[in-house]
């Protein structure tokens, strides 16, 4: 490499390393604490998305069973 192209990277990689939000590198606190900024979720807001969620598992079940059952009924017929 010639002394052009190591400062020009030199000089990328610092504008870049300068853009980077120092928030986004710091290391959230490992557990809410008394200073921490974590605020609880509202538990009838995440009851309902649990709900939601389980909902979604549920219908994704049952479309899994009605497509085995479909497979075994199309290779049921293919057999007689």
């Amino acid at each position: 490499m010639t002394f052009k192209t190591t400062a020009q990277s030199l000089i990328l990689l610092s504008l870049l390393a300068s853009w980077i939000p120092s928030t986004g590198i710091a290391k959230p606190n490992s557990y809410p604490g008394e200073h921490s900024t974590y605020k609880a979720p509202d538990p009838e807001v995440e009851a309902r998305r649990k709900a939601q969620k389980q909902k979604r598992i549920e219908l994704r079940k049952q479309r899994r069973e009605e497509r085995r059952l479909r497979r075994l009924n199309r290779q049921n017929n293919r057999s007689n």
